[in-house]
Formats: C-alpha cells, structure tokens, sequence
C-alpha cells in the first residue's frame, strides 16, 4: 500500500484511534511508523518529521509495535514479557503484566510466570496472548504504543481499562488501529483513512455529525449490530 502525505502528531497520554475500510493502509501505517517496511521520501511524517530521514535506531526506541498476533517464544512466560527489555527486574515484570491485565492468568498457572510457554504461544487463548505481547510493550520505554488490532481477542471492558492504564499511568501516546467503530468511539481522537490517506479527524461525535466515510461505517456497523440482535 501505497501511503500519501500522512503526518502523525504525538500528543502524551492520548489514545487515538485509526479506522478505515480493509485494505484501505492501516497495517501499512502501523508497520511504516517504525520503517518495518520501506516507504518513499515524503510519505509519512512523525511530529513533522519524515521518518525516512530519521535514524532507525532513534525511531525505533521511541516505538512499541503489538500486532493482531503478536509472536510468543518457547519460552517462559517471564521471558517473553521482558524480551524487549532483558534486564527488566521481577517487580517491572510483574508490573507490565498487571497493567496488561494478565496477573489473574499467570496466577492461575501452576507455574506462574515461569509456565512454559508452547511455539507460538499455542497453550495460551488469544487473548492471554495478545495481553503478554502488550506487556512486553509495556516494558519497553517507548512514547507510542502502536496496537495493530491488537486487542480483538479482548473483551470491551477488559480492553478499555487497558487503555486508559496505558493513557493515565504510562504517559504515553496510544495508536489503535481497529475495525470495531465502537471501541474507537471511546478513544480522543479518530484518525479515519482511506486509500492510503487520512481523510477524516476528529472526534466519534464531531464525525458522526459530519457526512463522510466515519458516518456512513458508523450507520453501516449499528445496523448490522440490530439485525444480529433480532
């Protein structure tokens, strides 16, 4: 995918939300922030500056990627959490998973955080694993937290409480790429995007006060969410 002229701001202890059709760029966006992936002179801006022209390894440590399925060693739960941070303490390990709401899980583990984990994090639910790849995050001392889809597997209310701990106590700025409209509908700021470009900004109430792309997804999701009720 292609990206066009789009420039992220960095506002600390904000969560903003990036919606759009499939295929319309997210992933594309979430992997071209840390330059996963190449991308031409001019296409994407970090604080109004060109990403291509910034060193890699300053980019990087300013960003914490935690994709829809966030890859888990055969490791040890407390392995896993700190590999981006290895000289992470017990205590910071412990921490990182409670703010991941991941504590009553690993409680529950007859070996706690030193349960083995299977290749892929395959003895573990989807959720429990998307919640230890957000604690590694977590660990990292990085400004952006980028979640690409990230808690799907997450219940709304667990979800929620996630982000506003990552909001409030981490200062840091969330991107949260998802397809559900109604977990973006909560977050400060909508960044809606469209054969990638960022066509819409703003608020869940200013967009959906507004004609364009948001509105008409928005009217489209609490449709189909009527019809699968009746």
């Amino acid at each position: 995918k292609i990206l066009n002229e789009i420039s992220f701001k960095i506002n600390p202890s904000e969560i903003v939300a990036l919606v759009g059709p499939v295929g319309c760029g997210k992933t594309t966006l979430a992997r071209a922030l840390g330059r996963m992936i190449n991308i031409k002179e001019g296409s994407l801006f970090l604080d109004e500056y060109d990403v291509t022209n910034l060193k890699l390894k300053d980019l990087r440590s300013h960003i914490a990627l935690v994709p829809q399925e966030g890859y888990l060693f055969t490791e040890t739960l407390k392995e896993n959490i700190r590999y981006g941070n290895p000289e992470a303490s017990r205590k910071k390990v412990e921490e990182s998973a409670y703010e991941a709401r991941m504590s009553d899980d690993i409680k529950g583990f007859p070996d706690g955080f030193q349960t083995l984990v299977g290749e892929r994090g395959i003895t573990l639910s989807g959720g429990q694993r998307q919640r230890t790849a957000l604690s590694r995050a977590l660990l990292v001392d990085s400004k952006i937290i980028v979640l690409d889809d990230a808690l799907a597997s997450v219940d709304n209310k667990t979800a929620s409480a996630i982000l506003q701990t990552i909001k409030n106590q981490f200062n840091k700025t969330v991107l949260m790429i998802s397809h559900q409209l109604s977990a973006a509908a909560a977050c400060d700021r909508i960044l809606v995007m469209n054969e990638g470009r960022i066509v819409q900004e703003g608020t869940h109430q200013n967009l959906i006060n507004t004609d364009g792309l948001y509105k008409s997804m928005w009217e489209r999701e609490k449709a189909k969410e009527k019809i699968q009720s009746e």
